[in-house]
């Protein structure tokens, strides 16, 4: 006997007469992640996008503000050096004349600082570098240069896939319940995902939902897709109740119609868009693929088998 028992999607229609029967909190708003509803479809966002906001932002400002911090510091010393050694050079010339360091009886203290600067009496920055790393080598130069160093290497990892990630993780679109044709369906990356409503699966953990579709892969398999649901934008935790409320709201819409869970409204749509700059957007042949992949659904048996515990039946 396994320790651990595997845990299977549930058929919808199994807990369809419960969630027909259940009391929906609210008939002016739909529970989230809906954003839409009318008379034909009823829309189902994911997380994604608000999870990606959540980590990849927050992530990008702070190690924008350490970067920023570090190469303003950098900047400050540099700066900060390079009036330090710009005063000693005009105090000397001063005191000594302004020829004083061609003179072969300075100091090498006084001559190296006098050599740091160039012709236009600017401590440049290659020389800067020198200076920091190497010619302190013995009093901290080392040990700044492998910090630094460090520092870079972390930021080159970082910093580029942090960026790549805000601009071109696009918004996905949203899981569409229509009513007329009895079908759920959505799209991914340019690959149409559908399911008859009837033949809905479902699994549900304190993390998060997931719906089940099927898609046709590139040899023309059937393949299994889940749409991610988080009805508390809690990229960690939701919660099973959270779940109820929105399984509910869809079931009852699908079979009694918009004006059951929505009568005030004939048409409803969320203001809540998460921000993205690009949206995935619907591919040209949707409805090619859509037929192919309900053709396939109702040509073949494809589904899994479940016994009582929803666990797969083994083939006779």
């Amino acid at each position: 006997m396994a320790l651990i028992k595997p845990i299977y999607p549930v058929p919808l229609i199994n807990k369809l007469k419960a969630l027909l029967a259940f009391k929906l909190p609210n008939e002016e708003m739909p529970p989230p992640p809906i954003t839409y509803v009318d008379d034909n479809v009823c829309k189902l966002s994911n997380n994604s996008i608000k999870a990606r906001n959540m980590g990849i932002i927050p992530a990008l400002c702070m190690v924008s503000f350490i970067a920023f911090y570090q190469i303003a510091g950098f900047y400050s010393t540099w700066k900060s050096n390079e009036h330090r050694i710009q005063e000693r050079v005009e105090f000397h010339k001063k005191k000594y004349g302004e020829n004083y360091f061609l003179s072969s009886a300075v100091t090498p203290v006084r001559k190296n600082n006098y050599e740091r600067l160039d012709e236009n009496g600017k401590f440049t920055l290659s020389k800067y570098i020198n200076y920091r790393y190497y010619e302190t080598a013995d009093v901290g130069g080392t040990a700044r240069l492998k910090r630094d160093i460090f520092m870079l290497v972390f930021y080159i990892l970082t910093l580029p896939p942090l960026l790549y990630f805000l601009i071109f993780f696009k918004r996905q679109a949203p899981m569409v319940f229509d009513r007329n044709r009895q079908i759920v369906y959505h799209w991914y990356k340019g690959n149409v995902r559908a399911q008859h409503f009837k033949d809905l699966r479902i699994h549900e953990d304190s993390q998060m939902m997931r719906i089940q579709t099927r898609s046709l892969g590139k040899r023309g398999d059937m393949r299994w897709a889940n749409f991610m649901v988080q009805p508390r934008h809690n990229p960690y935790y939701n919660g099973k109740d959270a779940y109820e409320p929105v399984l509910a709201f869809i079931c009852q819409f699908m079979e009694y119609g918009r004006e059951h869970v929505m009568p005030q409204h004939e048409q409803w749509q969320s203001d809540d868009k998460p921000f993205a700059f690009f949206d995935d957007e619907k591919p040209k042949d949707f409805e090619q693929q859509l037929n192919a992949v309900l053709t396939h659904l109702s040509e073949n048996d494809t589904d899994i088998p479940l016994d009582k515990d929803n666990l797969p039946i083994p083939p006779a």
